[in-house]
C-alpha cells in the first residue's frame, strides 16, 4: 500500500504535469506566431515551469500551516502570503528561464531574451499559482478536518446509543431476576424440588445472558435459545397450566434481534395473560420474513388488554417499555412495535423490524 507522503508527491506530479501539458497546448495553438512555440519546445517551457512548482508545494503548505486565514490575523496572514508568493515565483522563473537556457533547446530569441525581460513577460502570468497551491491545499485540509468532525461525531453517537442500550438493558435485568427469585422463593414453601430444578434452570439463563452481556443485536436462534431457558423456569412454575407453541420460519432464524427483547414481552403475556387464570393458558411465538422485514409476533389468550379510559393511555410495564425504547435506539423510525387485543381474545405483541444477518 502506497504511503501518505508517497501518494501526494504522485498527486502533485500528476497534477504539475497535467498543467504542464495544458498549457504547452495552449502555447502551441492559441497564441500568435511571434510567441507560439512548437510541440517540442512547448513541452520543455510549460513542464518545466510547473514542475519547479510542484517542488514549491511543501514549501507552500508550510507557509499555509503557520498562516491561516483566521478572524483577527488574516490581514496579516493576507500580506506574508503575498509576500511568499511573488518570492516563489520570481526564484521559479529565473531557476526555469536558467534551466531552459542551459539544458534545454530553446529558440535563439529565448537565448538572447534577458532573465529580467523573461521575468517581466511570466510573472504576470505565474504569480496566481501560488494562491491555486494555496487554496487546494486549504481545501483538501478543511475536507479533512470535516470528514474527521463527522467520524468522530459519527463514533460518539454510536457510544452513546450503546450506553443507552446498556443502561436499559441494566435496568431490565434486575426487574426479570427479581421476579424469578420471588417465585423461587414462593416455591420453597410448597416444593422444594420444582425450587432446586428452578435454581438451576435461572443459572443456565444467567450464563447465557451474561455471555451475551455485550451484543447489542443477536441472532434470533441465539435470543430464543435463551427464551426456551426463561421458559423452562415457568413451566415448572405452572406445569400443565403453561402451553406454549412456537413456529419460526427457517430462515428468520439467523435474523438478528435486540438482545434480550423476547424474555420480557413473554413475560408480560405469562403475568397478565395467564397467571390470572385457574386453568392456565397457551402462548404462541411466530416468526417469518416478509418483504425484507423480520415480524414475530407473540400471542395469548388472556382476558386482553384492559379498556382505555378517555383521554388516558395505557400504562406500559418495565418490560414492554424497555423493549420499545431499545428498538427505538437500534432502528431510529425502521421499526414497528404494537401491543394490542387479538382477534378472537387475548393479546398480541407485534415486532416488526428490518432483516439483516
Amino acid at each position: 500500500m502506497r504511503s501518505p507522503r508517497a501518494a501526494a508527491a504522485f498527486a502533485i506530479f500528476l497534477a504539475s504535469t497535467v498543467a504542464g501539458l495544458y498549457f504547452a497546448t495552449q502555447l502551441m495553438i492559441a497564441y500568435p506566431p511571434p510567441i507560439r512555440r512548437p510541440l517540442g519546445e512547448a513541452l520543455q517551457i510549460n513542464l518545466t515551469y510547473y514542475y519547479l512548482w510542484g517542488l514549491s508545494v511543501p514549501l507552500v503548505v508550510w507557509v499555509a500551516r503557520r498562516f491561516r486565514f483566521e478572524r483577527g490575523t488574516w490581514v496579516f496572514s493576507l500580506v506574508i502570503h503575498s509576500f511568499w508568493a511573488i518570492l516563489l515565483t520570481l526564484a521559479q522563473i529565473v531557476i526555469a528561464e536558467n534551466l531552459l537556457r542551459h539544458f534545454g533547446h530553446a529558440r535563439d530569441d529565448m537565448q538572447a531574451k534577458p532573465i529580467a525581460q523573461a521575468v517581466l513577460d511570466n510573472f504576470q502570468s505565474s504569480l496566481p499559482t501560488y494562491f491555486v497551491i494555496l487554496f487546494c491545499y486549504y481545501a483538501f485540509d478543511y475536507y479533512v478536518k470535516f470528514r474527521d468532525r463527522e467520524l468522530r461525531a459519527s463514533q460518539l453517537e454510536t457510544r452513546l446509543s450503546q450506553a443507552q442500550l446498556q443502561a436499559l438493558k441494566m435496568q431490565l435485568n434486575p426487574h426479570f431476576l427479581f421476579n424469578t427469585l420471588n417465585t423461587i422463593s414462593s416455591l420453597m414453601y410448597t416444593d422444594i424440588e420444582a425450587a432446586d430444578a428452578m435454581m438451576s434452570r435461572l443459572s443456565e439463563l444467567l450464563r447465557l445472558t451474561l455471555e451475551k452481556e455485550a451484543a447489542a443485536e443477536v441472532t434470533l436462534k441465539e435470543e430464543m435459545d435463551l427464551l426456551e431457558r426463561y421458559l423452562d423456569i415457568e413451566r415448572i412454575r405452572f406445569e400443565d397450566r403453561l402451553r406454549v407453541s412456537v413456529d419460526i420460519a427457517p430462515e428468520a432464524l439467523e435474523a438478528r434481534v435486540p438482545n434480550f427483547s423476547l424474555q420480557p414481552l413473554v413475560e408480560n403475556a405469562i403475568r397478565h395473560g395467564i397467571a390470572p387464570r385457574p386453568e392456565g393458558g397457551r402462548l404462541e411465538i411466530t416468526a417469518q420474513r416478509e418483504d425484507g422485514q423480520l415480524e414475530i409476533r407473540l400471542r395469548d389468550d388472556g382476558p386482553g388488554l384492559r379498556p382505555m379510559l378517555a383521554g388516558v393511555p395505557r400504562r406500559e410495564g418495565i418490560g414492554v417499555a424497555n423493549t420499545r425504547a431499545r428498538l427505538a435506539q437500534l432502528y431510529g423510525e425502521r421499526y414497528r412495535f404494537e401491543l394490542a387485543n387479538a382477534p378472537g381474545g387475548g393479546t398480541m405483541v407485534t415486532m416488526i423490524v428490518p432483516f439483516h444477518t
